[in-house]
């Protein structure tokens, strides 16, 4: 049977007189006219209803609504309301708001009262009580309808209670709930008020586990803690603390100054090549510095016949670089900006070509030297955020790079070359400009 044909059970018109009920979180019960065999039975039938009302009101939370109050129709047709299903029962409790129905009809028999009585539940779909009592009239028929329906309207109450299941990892913890201890796991069935719980479970040597969660009225809500103890909580942090953050690509331009004064070198183009991985402030990866194919120009001055620094040596110096770099932000995303201080560890090559010139200019051999030495270094920059993905970083550093030789060349009388091997300390400062691409892996 479909719920339209029981539109003249239950008129929607009652819909107006319960919304208030539902917004105030009370239980909205229908009491209708007891229907008596004789009119004699109407005093009874008062009393019976007034009896009721009576258990009912004794429920703050319950509200009713009677069919002489203002409710322009009543429920019709109890026989057939009696034989509806959960789901059509359910579907009176959603199209007009009541949570229970009380109705019920007296008959007598010589000096015995039989008090037919109904309890519809619409809230759990049921019809919760439909029987009747019978003996005389008095306070022992009264007590046994009271009973009764005391009973139902603590099962319409508690039907909107909001409870809550508590159990954790490892078992027998404290719990607090809103800062009150209300007892040890496993907690199968705890009541609670509607709203927003802040629950802590707690263990001696466990780190305490601790949610926020939002419980409506008649929910039932589960809740499981699992605890680690500290040892392993510690090792877990500090695990997650290294999580990936992003990769990052570089590339640069950099004048590079050494006190390369004896060869008329000081200044140097370089290019540098980056990769970072960012973990939380900290980016750690490679740099690979290089002239690019071109080489610094250095020219030695040298004694001849003619006089001192009466002629020149020229040669070519190419200088390279290899090193893991380390990066700390001390400033991040502040205002789309970070400062970072940076280590460099590592090695650099440092090669040189000479030629040698030997009677009437003509090119004897050349003179060729590569120098590898260890790399420590340091570094401050700046990172300009142009985008999501896009920086541009302008920095400056040093490093200690240890000693570079050459050959020195001086000439006798006769304009004989001869060639002595100097060194010359490759300790460098730099500064210059890099763009950034960062590729996001975490989707920030």
């Amino acid at each position: 049977m479909s719920f339209n044909r029981l539109a003249f059970i239950v008129p929607l018109i009652v819909l107006a007189h319960v919304s208030l009920a539902d917004g105030e979180k009370s239980v909205s019960v229908y009491n209708a006219q007891f229907t008596v065999s004789s009119r004699q039975l109407a005093y009874l039938s008062e009393s019976i209803v007034s009896a009721i009302n009576n258990q009912l009101l004794s429920f703050p939370e319950i509200k009713i609504y009677s069919a002489d109050s203002k409710i322009e129709s009543t429920f019709q047709d109890l026989n057939q309301m009696l034989r509806l299903d959960k789901v059509q029962l359910l579907q009176i409790r959603r199209q007009t708001g009541f949570d229970g129905f009380v109705a019920g009809s007296l008959e007598q028999t010589g000096q015995e009262i039989f008090v037919k009585l109904h309890l519809v539940d619409f809230s759990s779909g049921r019809i919760y009580f439909n029987d009747q009592f019978e003996g005389a009239f008095g306070s022992d028929l009264l007590k046994s309808i009271e009973k009764q329906v005391r009973a139902f309207a603590n099962t319409l109450i508690h039907y909107y209670d909001s409870t809550i299941t508590i159990t954790s990892e490892p078992t027998n913890a404290d719990v607090n709930v809103n800062g009150r201890m209300v007892g040890k796991t496993p907690i199968k069935s705890l009541d609670v008020t509607d709203g927003i719980l802040k629950i802590k479970i707690d263990k001696d040597g466990y780190t305490p586990y601790q949610k926020e969660v939002v419980v409506f009225r008649g929910q039932r809500t589960y809740v499981h803690g699992h605890m680690y103890d500290q040892i392993t909580e510690h090792l877990l942090n500090k695990k997650s603390s290294w999580k990936l953050d992003s990769m990052n690509f570089s590339i640069g331009t950099c004048m590079q100054w050494q006190n390369w004064s004896e060869i008329n070198a000081e200044t140097g183009n370089m290019t540098n090549f980056r990769y970072t991985s960012k973990f939380n402030r900290w980016e750690l990866g490679l740099e690979v510095s290089t002239a690019m194919g071109s080489s610094w120009h250095a020219n030695q001055k040298f004694e001849t016949y003619l006089g001192k620094d009466s002629s020149t040596n020229e040669f070519e110096i190419s200088f390279s670089r290899f090193c893991v770099i380390g990066q700390f932000n001390l400033v991040e995303k502040l205002n789309q900006f970070d400062l970072y201080v940076g280590s460099q560890l590592g090695y650099a090559s440092t090669h040189s070509s000479q030629y040698n010139l030997g009677w009437y200019g003509l090119s004897d051999n050349n003179l060729e030297g590569r120098y590898i030495n260890a790399v420590i270094g340091g570094e401050i920059g700046m990172r300009f955020y142009l985008g999501k993905a896009l920086k541009l970083t302008p920095f400056i550093g040093g490093n200690f790079a240890g000693e570079m030789s050459y050959k020195h060349k001086t000439a006798n009388y006769w304009g004989e070359a001869m060639y002595s091997t100097k060194s010359l300390g490759s300790d460098n400062f730099y500064f210059g400009v890099a763009v950034t691409y960062s590729y996001w892996s975490l989707g920030k």
